[in-house]
């Protein structure tokens, strides 16, 4: 296949400026990979760096950091990869030699190179990626799935950051994406109760299908009793929060057994959000309140792993496929939820 010069790639020009244009083509350093994209999902970060709302954005730049495809360049220092590969990614690239790296922090690398901060991300044709950060996925296993790899390592890393014991009563506070695969990684722990609370009845029903042990949908009943009732008046030993507002975080706090966890996973809307923590009930019920920022490469790969052995599923949560060039309408659909909106890819590339 002759080599392409120009592809076409979803641009953020300026804050909520978004065109599609035809770009040259990315180049293959000596450690890069470049990958024909194939499958790339729609996250609720990409409406955070197309309006501007964070403050490592640089314009111009493509997001998307959710993806797959096949290798079509391998730099000439790569060598666990070659052309024809399928592969995901990690959305970041760390070095692997500073001291957060070597003790396993990837997350907290002091070099490292993100999308769409640093990186051009993966809504366009071709996307160039550090091969530090590129998994082969085997034969069997579905672009679009492995697409779903990204937000998969970040529920993963979340049930793994609670530390969940078998036996334990876990709760997931909010079923979009990350959630209900936040939900699988905490059911493959063995808890005694595994209890989702959001709003929607349709993701309610996909978090059941999905593993949940119970569901409570918060706009019918209140999600404090709710909790103490599944649980035998013990309340939980940990909760998932991965979205919602500041009645949620009362409730992920006040329903907490002792010695309790809440992993944060889910961000407010503003960066500048302070939510309460009653200081007597975290002190004398000796309970931890635990940040969790994206995945190691670690996570990444376990999670793969899980993925392709069918023990995490992706594929029910991908409702709706679009064109590059039907951008606009994929958007509105993710912030409309149309349709039953819950995980929106675009489809890019064949194999």
């Amino acid at each position: 296949m002759p080599r392409r010069t120009e592809i076409n790639s979803l641009v953020v020009k300026a804050p909520g400026v978004l065109e599609l244009e035809r770009r040259p083509a990315p180049a293959c350093g000596p450690t890069d990979v470049v990958i024909r994209v194939a499958a790339a999902g729609i996250c609720h970060t990409d409406f955070v760096s197309m309006r501007g709302q964070h403050s490592a954005m640089r314009y111009p730049t493509v997001l998307g950091h959710e993806f797959s495809g096949v290798v079509e360049t391998c730099g000439q220092s790569v060598t666990h990869l070659k052309p024809g590969d399928r592969v995901t990614s990690l959305s970041y690239a760390y070095c692997g030699t500073c001291m957060s790296c070597r003790r396993g922090q990837h997350t907290a690398c002091r070099n490292a190179l993100s999308m769409p901060f640093n990186l051009d991300g993966a809504f366009q044709e071709l996307v160039r990626m550090p091969a530090i950060a590129v998994f082969a996925i085997a034969d069997s296993f579905s672009l679009e799935e492995a697409a779903l790899t990204e937000p998969a390592a970040n529920g993963y890393a979340a049930a793994e950051r609670g530390g969940i014991f078998p036996g334990e009563r876990v709760v997931v506070i909010g079923p979009g994406p990350v959630g209900l695969l936040a939900l699988q990684a905490a059911a493959l722990r063995q808890p005694a109760d595994l209890i989702v609370l959001g709003t929607r009845r349709e993701r309610l029903e996909m978090a059941a299908a999905l593993g949940a042990t119970q569901v409570v949908n918060v706009r019918e009943t209140d999600p404090y009793r709710a909790i103490m009732e599944l649980t035998d008046g013990a309340g939980a030993d940990v909760v998932l929060f991965c979205g919602g507002g500041e009645d949620a975080w009362e409730v992920a706090g006040r329903a907490l057994a002792p010695h309790g966890r809440v992993v944060v996973e889910g961000l407010p809307e503003t960066p500048d959000t302070k939510w309460p923590v009653p200081v007597f009930d975290f002190t004398s019920k000796q309970i931890s309140y635990l940040g969790v920022s994206g995945y190691t490469g670690a996570h990444f790969g376990a999670v793969l792993h899980l993925l392709e052995a069918g023990k995490i599923k992706a594929a029910p949560l991908i409702t709706h496929r679009f064109a590059l060039e039907d951008y606009r309408k994929a958007f509105e659909t993710v912030e409309q939820r149309a349709g039953g909106a819950m995980k929106v890819l675009f489809r890019i590339g064949d194999e």
